[in-house]
């Protein structure tokens, strides 16, 4: 076995006009060139992405201020939607709004020299990763991103589309800070990890060259906005391990610290995890 599972059947909740950034895409220009749809989808994932949870609110619960999927004609529809995302991202994107506990894999690292180093990682985590995190590994559409993972972000706005993990039970904006302590005095070490923490709300696995090469896999922790404030390194051995802290301990970077020593080694970005 070479690489993890990838081929789908669509999700009823992933069919055309049913995902959140679906009825976003409705602002397309269709007096433009079909020749500029790339650039297009591409300029309407990022201005998506730049939304914070207020901003996305109405597309996730509805808002009958917005235009309606069934006001668009089926050619319309299969022009915005059908070319830009496969059905694997899509499936996945019903799924991304559960953060931690659908993390998305990205390789975008395809050297034959590695792959051998890939099978393996595929063979030994087919388990834990089969029955959590969602596989993106297709060398057409993600080698691309080898210098600049965060394009993924553009084909899968929903990576990042954590809303409603961002509002209480009566409809409000929750404040993350209401949650976590500021470091102390003594613990001024800790104030990028605290930075990060209040933004942070998923993770991300990413299989680059360098993961490949140091037979580490990235961690990628992500704002709602799809920027990374925060990465570690982690033992390929040590994923079931990772699986069950993240599970224990609330889903989140700051859960995953909680038992950590006060080590300020610990609390640099890029540092290898140690969850056995």
């Amino acid at each position: 076995m070479g690489t993890l599972p990838t081929d789908d059947q669509l999700f009823e909740q992933a069919e055309l006009g049913k995902l959140s950034f679906d009825i976003f895409a409705l602002k397309w220009d269709y007096a433009r060139p079909i020749e500029q749809d790339q650039e297009q989808w591409d300029r309407l994932a990022q201005e998506w992405l730049d939304l914070d949870a207020q901003g996305r609110h109405p597309y996730h619960y509805g808002d009958e201020a917005l235009p309606r999927i069934a006001t668009a004609t089926a050619d319309k529809i299969n022009r915005v939607l059908v070319p830009h995302q496969t059905v694997r991202e899509r499936n996945l994107s019903t799924r991304t709004g559960s953060a931690h506990q659908s993390p998305v894999w990205l390789r975008t690292c395809y050297s034959p020299e590695l792959a051998s180093v890939y099978a393996k990682w595929c063979i030994d985590l087919e388990y834990e990763l089969g029955h959590w995190a969602w596989t993106l590994d297709n060398e057409a559409l993600y080698a691309p991103f080898a210098v600049n993972w965060s394009r993924v972000l553009l084909r899968v706005p929903a990576i990042a589309d954590t809303v409603r993990y961002t509002y209480e039970g009566d409809g409000n904006l929750r404040d993350p800070r209401e949650d976590y302590e500021p470091p102390g005095q003594d613990e001024e070490f800790k104030i990028p990890f605290y930075e990060a923490i209040i933004r942070e709300k998923t993770m991300l696995f990413l299989i680059d060259e360098e993961a490949l090469r140091n037979k580490l896999i990235k961690v990628l922790w992500l704002d709602i906005n799809g920027a990374c404030v925060w990465d570690n390194r982690l033992r390929p051995s040590q994923m079931l391990s990772f699986r069950g802290q993240i599970f224990d301990n609330g889903g989140s970077l700051a859960g995953l610290y909680e038992n950590f020593p006060d080590d300020p080694e610990l609390y640099k970005r890029g540092r290898l995890l140690d969850v056995d």
